[in-house]
């Protein structure tokens, strides 16, 4: 009986709001047609448009480096769509829309970090899924994005009553399941489910909402149940939120990476892409870096406490960033031109690297044209490839460019096992891109190698494997060495750039081989 007087109190106060614009026509026709197979792009992008602010911020998302990875701009949301993809574009216009609805009703309220918290889970449960080979990464997203939609309905309906569960929760004398039974006569898994549904959403996906449901689902649809519900725990431990210590994160992790098949250290690095995702998604919508960023404080577990520091330092260096490169009043015109040339030499460079894997070139032509395009195409001042040798076991320079090339090579003569290499081979090992922006910020001069900062003199740098249908083949640097100069998202973009294209040119040649 209580469970009825919840769901009738919910679906009152909505009622009273004219239901919520998530769920208007304008998105319910976006759904319609990504889904239809005789739907063809500039029908979505009609859709889309129907919608004048869903298309401007949809367009603003679209141009991050997150999801455009080409660096040309996109201005037509038809483009946006050939680009991006029916399914992704439909989620981000599902995202958007649950952000802006909330927001707009409740901008005060504790909302906004549940908000933050499902783009998360759904962004980190997406991530994983690509890296698992689930056929359906799209619908992983949308598990991700609703499976805490019924606390998020609580909090906006309900909202005193939330209060006092909230407060239960932090005395822990009750679990959270136990409150949210007493307080609601059911789960929210349940009222989120109950929504779902009668909002349309598929049946797999509201049956992936809850632990019962989703017993009766298969295969990758079971899988989306166990990466939403994972990712959803591991975000209660990263905010703090696990309050009893109700959850395990060695637990939490060891049962991801069941179901993905990698290994701890991959699935963190999943987790760093996700937070760039919310970090670009944070600067269209105004979201405050300090709900995004989680709480420096100890736990037990020191891989915990250490992906925490990690996320919580990224969050701050981007908002640091963000607010030093506010575009002045007057800009400079030869910044201008400056960023003009560039723009046409990337092109030059992409054409190039295109002509070379036509022409059937050789690896080391393709690697030495990337590592110099690096350099010539930003205001990266150094760049260099490391060759992955001696059975996986040392890293020496192969190609390097730009200013003092010789001191990259002296320092990157290195063995697995020496004091100083630690952290490359530890780079090498996860799979991960690392970005360090500033490498004079306190936090990381500590934990960076003293003879690496001594001798290489990094400002800013950034390193990423080169890895070729699985096989690791070395690792590619890049730094800055002017006095207060720090890597820009401009910078990092164009190395990234770089990178895949390298990546996928070393790909086809080696599957013509």
């Amino acid at each position: 009986m209580k469970y009825q007087q919840t769901l009738n109190s919910i679906y009152s106060r909505l009622d009273r709001l004219g239901d919520l614009p998530v769920f208007s026509a304008t998105v319910n026709r976006i759904r319609q047609v990504s889904s239809s197979r005789q739907s063809d792009a500039m029908a979505l992008a009609m859709a889309v448009m129907k919608d004048a602010n869903l298309s401007t911020k949809l367009l603003k998302i679209a141009n991050t480096p997150t999801y455009n990875r080409s660096g040309g701009h996109i201005s037509a949301v038809s483009r946006a769509v050939v680009l991006i993809g029916f399914e992704r574009i439909q989620n981000l216009c599902v995202t958007l829309k649950l952000i802006e609805s909330f927001r707009d009703e409740q901008p005060d309220s504790l909302i906004e970090p549940l908000l933050i918290r499902a783009f998360l889970n759904a962004s980190m449960a997406r991530e994983m899924a690509a890296a698992a080979n689930i056929r359906d990464i799209e619908e992983t997203y949308i598990c991700g994005l609703l499976y805490g939609l019924g606390e998020i309905i609580v909090a906006f309906t309900l909202p005193d009553t939330y209060r006092d569960m909230l407060r239960q929760r932090v005395a822990a004398r009750e679990s959270w399941g136990r409150i949210q039974l007493q307080a609601l006569g059911g789960n929210f898994s349940d009222i989120g489910q109950d929504l779902a549904q009668g909002w349309g959403f598929p049946k797999s996906v509201v049956q992936a909402m809850d632990p019962m449901t989703a017993d009766q689902l298969t295969g990758g649809r079971k899988a989306n149940y166990s990466l939403a519900s994972g990712c959803h725990d591991l975000l209660e431990l990263i905010y703090q939120r696990d309050t009893a210590d109700e959850l395990d994160y060695d637990k939490l992790m060891n049962g991801l990476a069941d179901v993905t098949g990698q290994q701890p250290e991959q699935l963190e690095a999943h987790m760093d892409e996700s937070f760039r995702q919310l970090c670009d998604l944070a600067e269209e919508y105004g979201l405050a870096h300090s709900v995004i960023s989680p709480k420096m404080t100890e736990s037990e577990n020191e891989s915990l406490n250490d992906l925490t520091r990690r996320l919580a330092y990224y969050v701050h260096s981007r908002e640091h960033r963000q607010r030093d490169t506010q575009p002045a009043a007057e800009p400079a015109s030869p910044s201008v031109d400056r960023q003009s040339l560039w723009m046409e030499q990337q092109l030059q460079y992409l054409q190039k690297l295109n002509d070379l894997i036509a022409q059937q070139a050789s690896a080391s032509q393709l690697i030495e044209v990337a590592v110099k395009a690096v350099v010539d195409c930003c205001g990266l001042e150094r760049s260099a490839f490391c060759l992955l040798g001696g059975l996986g076991r040392e890293l020496k320079v192969r190609f390097a460019a730009g200013y003092d090339c010789t001191t990259l090579e002296h320092f990157f003569q290195l063995r697995q096992g020496d004091a100083d290499s630690t952290l490359f081979f530890r780079i090498l090992s996860k799979r991960m891109t690392l970005l360090v922006p500033d490498a004079n910020e306190p936090g990381w001069r500590e934990r960076l190698p003293d003879r690496f900062l001594d001798q290489v003199q990094p400002q800013g740098f950034i390193m990423a494997p080169l890895v070729v249908k699985e096989r690791l083949i070395g690792l590619l640097y890049a730094d800055k060495l002017s006095t207060g100069s720090t890597v820009e998202d401009e910078e990092f973009r164009v190395f990234n750039q770089f990178l895949v294209q390298l990546r996928l040119g070393l790909e086809v040649m080696q599957g013509r081989r």
